[in-house]
C-alpha cells in the first residue's frame, strides 16, 4: 500500500513504472535520478509527498494524462516528448493515464536531496529559507530538457558519483529550479516570460470549458489581463507552445477521454472538441497522437 507521504530513496518501491537506470546505484551525492519506463494504461496511481522537491522529464512517447490533488477535481493533459513537471507537494496526488500502443512513457524522475537543496538556497536567497516555496508547474523549459537528457546518457554510460559532472550538473539543475520554480522567482518581472502559474492555471480552465468553441486569441489574452501581442510571447516562453499549438493539444486530449470514456461517434466527439470537418479532426489528430481517430479507438 502507498503511503501518504514517503522520501526520495524509497520512492522506486511506489511507482508503475519500470526502474530503468537509478543513480543510488552510481551513489551520485545530492540528487536522486531514476529512469523510468511506464505501462501503457496506468490507472489511479497515488505518488508520495516526499521532503525533496521533484524535477520530471518526458523523454519520449504520449500519453492522455490525468492529474489530482486527493479529494480534487481531475486536471487533464496530453502529454509529449520535453513536457516538465516540477513539485514539491506536502500531500500525496493521484495520477492516470493512457499511451497508444508502442507509445509508452519514458521518463526521467529527479528528487534533490534536502541538505544540497536548502545549501544553493541560501546561497540563491540569503536568509529567505522560509520564505521560499516551490511552484508546481508543467510546460516547457527549453533549457532543463536537454540537462534531462544529459542525465540520461550520464546514467546509461554508469557515471560514478565521483566524477566533477555529476557534481556539476547536479548544482545547476538546483539552481535552475530555485532561480525559475520558486516564488521568489515568481516576483521578479521576466519569471516565465512574464505567466505567473496562477495565471497558467486560469487559462488552462478557460480553454477546457470552450473546447466546442471558437478560442480565439483575444480571449486568452483576456483571461490573463495581456494584450494579444504580449500575450502571444509570453505564452510562448511559459510553455514552449503557441496558443494555437496549446489549444489543438487540449481539443485532442478531451477527444481522446471521449474515446476511452463513451460509445459516441467518432463524429460527434470530433464536434464535441470543436471541428465542424470530420477529415480535419481526424488530420489533427494524426498529427497529434500518431494515429487515427478510428485506429486509436480500435486499440482501447
Amino acid at each position: 500500500m502507498t503511503p501518504d507521504k514517503s522520501t526520495a530513496k524509497a520512492f522506486p518501491n511506489y511507482t508503475s513504472g519500470r526502474i530503468v537506470a537509478d543513480s543510488e546505484l552510481l551513489n551520485w551525492p545530492g540528487i536522486f535520478v531514476r529512469r523510468l519506463r511506464f505501462p501503457r494504461q496506468v490507472d489511479r496511481f497515488l505518488v508520495p509527498a516526499t521532503p525533496e522537491p521533484l524535477f520530471s522529464c518526458v523523454l519520449s512517447g504520449t500519453a492522455a494524462f490525468r492529474e489530482r490533488d486527493a479529494g480534487q477535481d481531475w486536471i487533464e493533459r496530453q502529454l509529449t516528448p520535453g513536457d516538465l513537471f516540477v513539485t514539491h507537494s506536502k500531500e500525496p496526488y493521484e495520477l492516470t493515464w493512457s499511451s497508444p500502443a508502442g507509445k509508452e512513457i519514458d521518463t526521467i524522475v529527479m528528487h534533490f536531496a534536502v541538505d544540497r537543496f536548502l545549501s544553493v538556497l541560501d546561497q540563491l536567497f540569503p536568509g529567505k529559507r522560509e520564505e521560499i516555496e516551490v511552484i508546481d508547474f508543467f510546460g516547457r523549459d527549453e533549457v532543463a530538457t536537454p540537462l534531462f537528457h544529459a542525465l540520461a546518457g550520464m546514467l546509461e554510460q554508469r557515471v560514478p558519483g565521483s566524477s566533477p559532472r555529476v557534481s556539476a550538473i547536479g548544482a545547476l539543475m538546483t539552481a535552475h529550479l530555485l532561480e525559475k520554480y520558486t516564488h521568489a522567482a515568481a516576483a521578479k518581472p521576466d519569471y516565465l516570460g512574464g505567466l505567473p502559474i496562477g495565471k497558467l492555471r486560469k487559462l488552462e480552465a478557460f480553454v477546457g470549458e470552450s473546447l466546442n468553441e471558437e478560442v480565439s486569441l483575444d480571449a486568452m489574452a483576456s483571461v490573463v489581463e495581456l494584450s494579444p501581442f504580449h500575450f502571444s510571447r509570453v505564452f510562448k516562453q511559459t510553455t514552449g507552445m503557441t496558443p494555437l499549438q496549446f489549444v489543438t493539444r487540449e481539443r485532442i486530449a478531451r477527444a481522446q477521454q471521449l474515446m476511452r470514456e463513451t460509445s459516441r461517434s467518432l463524429i460527434e466527439i470530433g464536434m464535441d472538441v470543436g471541428y465542424t470537418s470530420p477529415s480535419h479532426f481526424a488530420q489533427v489528430f494524426r498529427r497529434q497522437v500518431g494515429v487515427t481517430p478510428t485506429e486509436f479507438r480500435r486499440e482501447l
